[in-house]
């Protein structure tokens, strides 16, 4: 009998509940400890309806709210019956969505083909990666387009795009004409999965509310600062560049490349605002394509189980929904890092079987590709996605000099369009990192220790960063008290630690063991930079399902424990006392974006008239603005600084050079990044400059103020023409 045969055997076989092994009830008994304790973990969350609670409920008043009021939950969908309704205005940016994806898709095809890949990856999992490669491929081109400045001329973009699209078609076609291959890899037998289907079903009402949230106009503070706000300026000034007023902007932003690039073929005037729902749609689908790639993943790795039940894990996980919801692109590095792994663990898997003939030098290419777009989404996947998984390959192979040169090459291509961009621009090519490594940083000393300082491992009230306390706090977020973690993953993960599937779980715990050291060892521990942990904590989840899945009593525990995640994921986030999405998804576009837009910058809107320009500062999430401004981030130099130490008619120029008409100040923002352990703000920008500018008659009486009128917190001036007396 085959060792395939004998582990199969038991299946079957266990039919009753004194056949469950003593690891199943280990797991069954684990599961209540844990809910128990998942559901104790108070919330900082602080809704606001009356029925909220005040304080800091526990995550077990989140749900049980959430459970008895869900009809009151489902009615803010349709905007409380207070707002217009609207679902047709979203046909124009699924319309858009879908051709970007069926071009990725038929890109990623060629692809894969060439690669000799399709064989390798069937099914579900095979469709997500023809997606993630194509992506990546449109990411790119629209990237190296952009910085050659052709932003604002469409037909070297759609060449562009047409070239790659016959050049890698023509070798698809060419690959298809010879002799059909033969699988190397005998994949999961591809009869009808009845219960996954169930499990699709079961999960719908998750899913229609993560699209359905994907679509909505940003609100999240980051992405009106960045995320979305420097595509919009990328558009505006016609290309890509380390803009002057906006750090952020030296920072790789692959995936942003999906907003920039309907923009350039969308109507002008409104063509960023919708060419940023287009891509936050795409961003926010990557919590679908993760589960989608868990489930093939997990199925061909370790069965039926380990993919169903790592998928749904994903699904049931609020960290994912509000990454949909936001525009945030953690999600989207959490996906492509699983996406660069999933090569190096199927080599792993099948090193034992002498009847598997794998491809590895095209599945390195493959998985440096994917660690490379990991990187151009974000930073730290140097850290967390490119030198894991290089170690992982030679851990799976060896020195083999020309596989792991080959995924080295791929990482080199895929991310050397961001590197160069700012080496130009700003003598760094990891810009703003390690400004104190490259003398040639084009930002002065202060500026590059005001980065680091707001980035390193943040203190306690004592002033250590190493401490026991600390420890203790980063462990129990990473296993469930971070309000963003789902329910499913850690139990399932903790078994899935026993499976006989030893190197799988070797590189997976190795993996999560990385993500935390460098969260916690080396960044300033933000939550959302444990994200692509929650893919990896999935499919050792999924490995747990695989091992308990074939005895009766485990297929009862699981699908109890995984419908539960489900329904708890969908209570958490579908509530405004929980995880503060927007849940009105059937509310008009064009309401939604007036109640997004803070009140100054609908002032703005509606009163600067053509030609003019805003001068801004203190508030830089400034997307919602549309004429043109000078801005800056906390990081930049402010526009007033060429003001500082000038005379009357000096300022008076320079306002007329720069076509200033109103001058903006947020003095709110400008005092919380100068509070105690923020990010600090530039020390010239001062209510006595200002006031200065007003008595030297440059400035007009305040057209708008917010606060206090003794201290306001925001104040619009009205920039005095030269002419006038």
């Amino acid at each position: 009998m085959s060792r395939k045969k004998r582990q199969e055997q038991p299946a079957s076989a266990a039919s009753t509940w004194a056949d469950a092994p003593l690891c199943i009830w280990v797991f069954i008994a684990g599961a209540l400890i844990y809910a128990y304790w998942y559901f104790s973990v108070s919330m900082p969350w602080h809704g606001p309806q009356a029925w909220s609670n005040p304080g800091e409920p526990t995550r077990g008043q989140l749900v049980q709210n959430g459970l008895l009021l869900l009809p009151e939950s489902i009615g803010w969908w349709f905007g409380g019956g207070e707002l217009p309704l609207g679902l047709f205005d979203r046909l124009a940016i699924l319309g858009v969505a879908a051709l970007m994806l069926l071009l990725s898709y038929a890109l990623g095809e060629f692809t894969l083909s060439r690669l000799k890949l399709l064989p390798i990856f069937p099914g579900l999992g095979g469709i997500v990666l023809r997606l993630a490669v194509g992506l990546t491929i449109v990411s790119w081109l629209t990237a190296a387009l952009g910085m050659f400045g052709l932003l604002h001329y469409p037909l070297p973009i759609a060449l562009g795009l047409v070239t790659a699209f016959v050049g890698l078609g023509a070798a698809w076609k060419k690959e298809r004409l010879k002799p059909a291959l033969q699988d190397s890899v005998k994949s999961e037998s591809e009869e009808k999965d009845c219960e996954s289907l169930w499990w699709l079903l079961a999960a719908l009402p998750l899913l229609l509310f993560i699209v359905g949230v994907a679509m909505m106009p940003p609100f999240e503070y980051d992405v009106l600062e960045y995320h979305t706000q420097v595509p919009k300026q990328w558009y505006q000034a016609g290309q890509i560049s380390v803009l002057p007023g906006n750090a952020y902007s030296g920072m790789p932003m692959g995936a942003e490349m999906w907003s920039l690039l309907p923009m350039v073929f969308l109507p002008e005037g409104s063509g960023w605002f919708d060419g940023v729902l287009v891509g936050k749609t795409i961003i926010g689908l990557f919590t679908l394509l993760t589960a989608g790639l868990l489930y093939g993943a997990g199925r061909q790795l370790a069965g039926v189980w380990c993919g169903r039940a790592a998928a749904v894990a994903a699904l049931a996980t609020p960290w994912l929904a509000y990454e949909s919801g936001t525009g945030l692109v953690d999600g989207v590095w959490a996906f492509f890092t699983l996406a660069a792994l999933y090569p190096v663990l199927l080599v792993l898997k099948e090193k034992d079987n002498p009847s598997a003939e794998l491809p590895i030098t095209s599945l390195a290419i493959l998985s440096g590709l994917m660690a490379g777009m990991a990187f151009d989404v974000k930073y730290p996947a140097l850290l967390l996605a490119i030198a894991p998984v290089l170690a992982l390959w030679i851990y799976a192979i060896g020195i083999n000099v020309k596989a792991l040169g080959l995924y080295l090459a791929a990482i080199v291509l895929v991310t050397a369009p961001w590197l160069i961009k700012n080496t130009i621009d700003a003598g760094n090519p990891v810009y703003p990192l390690a400004g104190n490594v490259f003398p040639t940083d084009v930002r002065s000393e202060a500026e590059i220790q005001q980065w680091n300082h707001a980035h390193q491992v943040p203190p306690n009230a004592d002033g250590a960063r190493y401490s026991f306390d600390q420890l203790q706090h980063g462990l129990t977020i990473f296993f469930g008290s971070s309000p963003w973690v789902g329910l499913a993953i850690a139990p399932l993960a903790i078994c899935g630690l026993f499976s006989p599937h030893r190197k799988l779980v070797i590189s997976l715990a190795a993996m999560l063991a990385v993500c935390w050291i460098v969260w916690w060892g080396m960044s300033h521990r933000l939550e959302r930079f444990l994200m692509p942990a929650i893919p990896m904590g999935c499919l050792l989840a999924g490995l747990g399902a695989a091992k308990v899945g074939p005895y009766l009593v485990g297929r009862i525990a699981l699908r109890v424990w995984l419908g539960l995640g489900l329904v708890v994921g969908f209570l958490l986030v579908n509530q405004f006392s929980s995880i503060r999405l927007d849940p009105r998804i059937f509310v008009t576009l064009s309401t939604l974006r007036q109640q997004q837009t803070s009140e100054p910058i609908a002032y703005l809107n509606e009163h600067v008239k053509p030609g003019e320009v805003v001068l801004a500062t203190g508030d830089a999430a400034l997307f919602y603005l549309e004429p043109p401004a000078l801005s800056h981030t906390c990081f930049d130099p402010a526009p007033l600084k060429p003001l500082v130490g000038m005379t009357k008619s000096e300022r008076q120029a320079w306002l007329g050079q720069h076509h200033i008409g109103w001058v903006y100040v947020d003095w709110a923002e400008i005092d919380r990044f100068r509070s105690p352990g923020n990010y600090g703000f530039p020390d010239y920008v001062t209510r006595d400059l200002i006031a200065e500018m007003k008595r030297q008659g440059l400035l007009e009486a305040e057209w708008y103020r917010s606060g206090k009128s003794e201290n306001p917190s925001a104040v619009i001036f009205r920039v005095r023409p030269a002419q006038t007396p």
